[in-house]
């Protein structure tokens, strides 16, 4: 980190030694997503890190890393919009807006094409020297998956379950022989 991007970190206020942690987050969503820099995890978060993802164990860096690659992979346009942030503390909580097209594999789901937006909640805890120590997310995972036509829509009635349940099937064989042939969309 630079002398310019220490102080930028900084704020004004007192002694100039209180950390302004939602630089930090900021700096560590832009270069993760805008730049695609997996090296800000090893400027920002100690070694250490935590990151909770839904579904998944705990991870570390490395496996933060290449669950980062996997969903570029998945959604090689995918962009996040930070729409509110907040700090207290060591901590700070952001909402924020994921778009994206559904070009590749995702959690064994095979390519749809169709354009995924995600709101989530990231709440980060950051020790004294703004490391990140811990990376919590919350998303609408159940909303993602109705998108790409995994779970039938709300409010589908037993009958349009099943239903959903036999075209999604054939559609998603589809799907898998389609990008095994390198079909694209």
């Amino acid at each position: 980190m630079t002398m310019s991007e220490k102080t930028a970190a900084r704020t004004a206020a007192g002694d100039g030694t209180h950390l302004d942690l939602k630089a930090k987050a900021r700096e560590l969503a832009g270069r993760t997503f805008d730049k695609r820099d997996l090296t800000v995890l090893d400027e920002l978060a100690v070694p250490e890190a935590k990151y909770y993802i839904p579904g998944r164990p705990p991870l570390g860096n490395d496996g933060f890393k290449e669950l980062m690659l996997h969903l570029w992979q998945a959604k090689p346009d995918l962009r996040l919009e930070i729409l509110d942030i907040v700090s207290e503390g060591p901590f700070v909580a952001s909402r924020v807006r994921f778009t994206g097209t559904h070009l590749g594999e995702l959690m064994g789901i095979p390519p749809t094409g169709r354009r995924l937006e995600l709101e989530e909640i990231l709440v980060e805890r950051w020790n004294d020297e703004g490391r990140l120590v811990e990376f919590y997310q919350e998303a609408d995972y159940l909303g993602m998956l109705t998108t790409l036509g995994v779970v039938p829509p709300r409010g589908a009635g037993p009958l349009g379950q099943l239903a959903h349940t036999f075209t999604s099937a054939a559609r998603f064989t589809w799907l898998k022989r389609k990008a095994r042939r390198g079909g694209g969309r």
